[in-house]
């Protein structure tokens, strides 16, 4: 869930994709190596402070803990960033693994703009990246599984 962990929807992607377009498995292993490393390393933080949270309307008093409980899951974030980039380009589906990686970096920087906002008690500002925060997220899960990414696992907790 976005809110609760980062806190990362095809629109212009036709509706048929074909083999060729898909990254080769190879590339795919070494995608879902780096983010179980980055899992390994940065485990998701415990339980999120509020049951009964309301991204929508969030109490202002409660954005501070929000806040680092989102800082805390995002502590990996730039070695992860790092890993994504380090991996180079796949032998086949190029364009659909640059397509991934910009809308994982995209939905990472609403996720840091989301923590900055609660750790700073900015509830308009907060509400403002939860509204952009979902979107970018089913735009980046639809964007890998056409890709052939997994949408599961150890890239969804990174995701």
């Amino acid at each position: 869930m976005a809110c609760a962990s980062l806190a990362l929807a095809i629109s212009g992607c036709s509706s048929s994709t074909s083999a060729s377009a898909k990254i080769d498995a190879a590339f795919v292993a070494k995608v879902d190596q780096a983010c179980s490393a980055n899992v390994a390393r940065y485990p998701p933080a415990g339980t999120f402070p509020y049951s009964n949270f309301n991204p929508d309307d969030p109490p202002a008093a409660e954005l501070p803990a929000v806040g680092a409980y989102f800082a805390e899951n995002q502590r990996g974030v730039p070695a992860f960033e790092a890993a994504l980039a380090a991996l180079g380009e796949p032998s086949t589906g190029s364009s659909a693994w640059d397509k991934v990686k910009a809308l994982a970096f995209s939905f990472l920087t609403i996720a840091a703009a989301q923590k900055n906002d609660a750790l700073a008690g900015n509830v308009s500002g907060f509400v403002a990246e939860v509204a952009k925060s979902q979107p970018a997220l089913n735009e980046l899960e639809t964007a890998a599984k056409r890709a052939g990414l997994p949408v599961t696992g150890s890239c969804a907790q990174e995701f």
